[in-house]
């Protein structure tokens, strides 16, 4: 890039769609799913670092630039059970991967060029690492470029969920099953998906309750099961209690709950608290039948089997031997399109301006 212009992390025209906060550092801008400055607020035990992951994030921006340079800082993905997640980034024209970048994520100052873009006002979207937290330094277009901020409004989607929410197991960020889906169906994500969370925490009911959005999903019960954080009665009373907290501001806002998805290794047996994920998914049909039985009609239950069940089993992550949780990278697209049909059975996709 022989001449070039300089568009800083912070600078008003690059838009951080998905982002529920962003942190303002020397020279970096680092977007989180939770107010930053309350993040230990929502994850006393831990975690947080998750938080700071951003999955279905997006930078957004116009240009006319045929070249865009990005600097960063990246750091490592925590260690997981079964293969690693890999760092990278996607970047996205009119709605088709065009170019995936590997990153380097060791904390220091990096850079990648992506060539090639068309010469003329185009959006384009830079999908942010799913496991790694990443901080902006600065956008780099040609010298002579226009930059314009991404000023399309869409239906804002906001889900909630654990690590299978949270894109674990997707080939690359754009790849995962929300991202997949929100692209389907014109929708704008904010994913407050954690993995080691998803809990049914009061904060992030709150935080779910405060955010716009069109559509309202969450996918609960998987962690729940496997960390023991409620007992059978406590499960049941803390997703009502959860559902009603949202609702204190999206009152008819359509609202979809999956219980989990397949999980062979755990189907029937009891977690900490003795909840098996059957249990779990028996329990999350009946709170919603209970909170529709009492007016709330534009709450819908997902069955988690439906979606993903035991035919998909062999399109799970980890291999035979390993807890197998999550979707591997050709179990996303299945996930994405199991899902948006149940969405649209229940009449919950809104319909984009």
């Amino acid at each position: 890039m022989a001449a070039e212009r300089v568009v800083a992390g912070d600078d008003p025209v690059l838009r951080f769609r998905g982002a529920v906060s962003l942190q303002h550092g020397p020279g970096w801008v680092a977007p989180w799913r939770v107010p930053h400055r309350e993040a230990e607020l929502h994850l006393p035990e831990g975690g947080i670092g998750r938080a700071a992951m951003p999955a279905g994030v997006r930078i957004t921006l116009r240009t006319d630039s045929n070249e865009l340079g990005c600097r960063y800082r990246a750091d490592p993905a925590p260690r997981l059970n079964g293969p690693q997640e890999q760092p990278r980034l996607d970047v996205v024209r009119e709605g088709r991967i065009t170019d995936t970048v590997e990153l380097r994520c060791d904390g220091k100052d990096a850079e990648f060029l992506v060539s090639g873009l068309p010469g003329r006002m185009t959006t384009v979207e830079l999908w942010l690492p799913t496991y790694h937290q990443f901080r902006l330094r600065a956008l780099v277009v040609d010298g002579a470029a226009n930059v314009a901020y991404d000023d399309r409004e869409r239906p804002r989607w906001v889900h909630y969920g654990s690590s299978i929410s949270q894109g674990r197991g997707a080939r690359s960020p754009a790849g995962t099953w929300p991202a997949l889906v929100a692209g389907r169906a014109g929708l704008d994500l904010t994913s407050i998906a954690l993995g080691a969370a998803c809990c049914l925490q009061p904060m992030t009911a709150r935080l779910m309750r405060d955010l716009p959005a069109d559509l309202l999903t969450a996918c609960v019960g998987i962690n729940i099961q496997a960390l023991g954080s409620h007992s059978p009665a406590a499960f049941s009373s803390a997703l009502v209690g959860f559902v009603a907290t949202v609702r204190e501001r999206h009152p008819t806002t359509p609202f979809a709950l999956m219980s989990t998805i397949i999980a062979p290794d755990r189907e029937t047996v009891p977690g900490p608290s003795g909840l098996t994920v059957r249990d779990c998914r028996a329990r999350t049909r009946e709170a919603v039948g209970l909170l529709r039985r009492h007016g709330d009609l534009n709450l819908h239950y997902i069955d988690g089997l439906d979606v993903f069940g035991p035919r998909e089993a062999g399109l799970l992550l980890e291999p035979e031997g390993l807890d197998r949780l999550h979707p591997g990278p050709v179990g996303h697209p299945v996930f994405a399109e199991r899902f948006l049909a149940a969405l649209r059975r229940s009449l919950c996709v809104p319909v984009p301006a």
